[in-house]
């Protein structure tokens, strides 16, 4: 057996082999060399320092220089009224400012979200000079099925019972006063009230005045309420009274013309009254 032919066909292999793998590595590089580069563009954003809450805040606060932080914010997306220095915060005696509401970790710190004095949590302390807080006994009927909250405006309507010449009853409705402020539904007067709640009485917000209307028509008949729309600042058109004409008044003294022959008189005299009048 010739071992020639065996050995020249084994390195044609080989030859082969390397050819394929050489050939196929040159390609794949000049693809790559061929290939154009990509180009990064990293567009910078542009930023803003402002302040922003790092722990939970609620109404009524102090809010100390532990609750927040300064922090860049992109300058395109910076709320309006965005606090940019803790000396807006901390007064330079050191004294604290207020939240007026709650925000939240992470939220940037508005000013029209904080005072320089607390805020006042009383009913007193939100009531306008000049008016007071009456309260009026409601239920699910007489109030708007509990969807009066704080901050409606309503009108007070009484209506009373009226019982006529032949013995029924009736029943006339009159408006009281129109347009004010709802101040607190039972005892909460915040602002975290939302939705339907059933109330047994409703404070509102009335001039002096005003509050004695309402005091005397819960003493004769029944109060309810009738709620205004939002956008609503109108006042209703007054109540029309239907009053009872006056009787007409008889002269009390009448001119008579007397004639006697050619001579002609007028005398005047009493009219006498009536029997229906003097009754």
């Amino acid at each position: 057996m010739r071992i020639g032919p065996i050995i020249s066909l084994g390195l044609s292999i080989v030859v082969g082999i390397v050819a394929v793998v050489f050939g196929r590595t040159w390609l794949s590089n000049e693809a790559e060399a061929a290939r154009p580069a990509a180009e990064v563009i990293v567009e910078e954003v542009q930023t803003e320092a402002i302040l922003v809450a790092t722990a939970l805040i609620n109404r009524g606060d102090a809010i100390e220089d532990v609750l927040f932080e300064l922090k860049d914010w992109p300058a395109d997306f910076v709320p309006a009224g965005a606090i940019k220095s803790s000396s807006e915060l901390i007064l330079p005696n050191g004294t604290p400012t207020f939240a007026l509401g709650t925000i939240t970790p992470g939220e940037p710190i508005l000013a029209a979200k904080v005072s320089r004095s607390k805020p006042r949590d009383t009913l007193a302390g939100i009531i306008e000079p000049g008016f007071r807080a009456v309260s009026i006994e409601v239920d699910d009927a007489t109030g708007v099925a509990g969807f009066v909250l704080p901050n409606h405006r309503v009108d007070v309507i009484l209506s009373r019972e009226i019982i006529s010449r032949n013995g029924a009853a009736n029943y006339r409705p009159e408006t009281l006063v129109r347009n004010v402020r709802v101040l607190a539904v039972d005892q909460a007067f915040g602002d975290e009230l939302d939705g339907a709640t059933l109330a047994r009485s409703v404070t509102l917000e009335v001039t002096p005045t005003q509050a004695g209307s309402l005091t005397a028509g819960a003493d004769i008949g029944r109060l309810g309420l009738a709620l205004r729309a939002e956008q609503d600042v109108s006042i209703a058109e007054p109540v029309v009274r239907r009053r009872r004409a006056a009787p007409a008044r008889r002269p009390s003294r009448a001119s008579v013309r007397i004639i006697e022959g050619e001579e002609e008189k007028t005398v005047t005299t009493p009219v006498a009254r009536a029997q229906a009048d003097e009754g």
